[in-house]
């Protein structure tokens, strides 16, 4: 947390200084700013399809019941959008809403408690928590993905 919130005072204060510049520059900064946005963007969209793989393999070690696997997924999934797309969201948009905060602290009390269960050998839990999991990333996504058309999917293509 302290390190987005760090990434955050770092890009608001480099747009502030950027804003702040004399007339003939504002050309150049105005390219810099739209190739940061877009470079944003960027990022976000990639880790985005990193977390969706790792949610279809997420859920193949969870079905199989493989503990492994299973503490390797969630953990890659924590780091992966518990905070790698969280900050890059955060970054994008200077409004974070309670909801959105709301949706996070959900989809990471279903994590570690996916992990527990993982840790315990519980089936039936981690079966559970996953289906908690999934809600938690589709009910932001509802919110807040406004170009997702419909639920995630997060079956294994090879399973078909």
């Amino acid at each position: 947390m302290k390190s987005s919130l760090i990434t955050l005072v770092f890009v608001l204060g480099t747009l502030i200084i950027i804003s702040s510049c004399k007339k003939p520059d504002e050309v150049k900064i105005k390219e810099a700013e739209t190739n940061t946005y877009t470079l944003l963007q960027d990022d976000l969209a990639r880790s985005m399809k990193k977390a969706s793989l790792v949610m279809r393999r997420l859920s193949r070690a969870v079905k199989n019941n493989d503990w492994v696997e299973t503490d390797m997924w969630t953990q890659e999934l924590k780091d992966g959008i518990g905070f790698s797309c969280v900050t890059q969201y955060m970054i994008e948009n200077n409004d974070i809403s309670l909801r959105f905060i709301m949706l996070s602290n959900q989809f990471n009390s279903a994590i570690n408690k996916l992990m527990l269960a993982s840790k315990n050998h519980y089936p039936e839990r981690a079966n559970l928590e996953f289906k908690n999991l999934v809600y938690s990333c589709d009910a932001c996504h509802d919110s807040f993905n406004k170009e997702a058309e419909g639920k995630l999917d997060f079956t294994d293509a090879r399973e078909e």
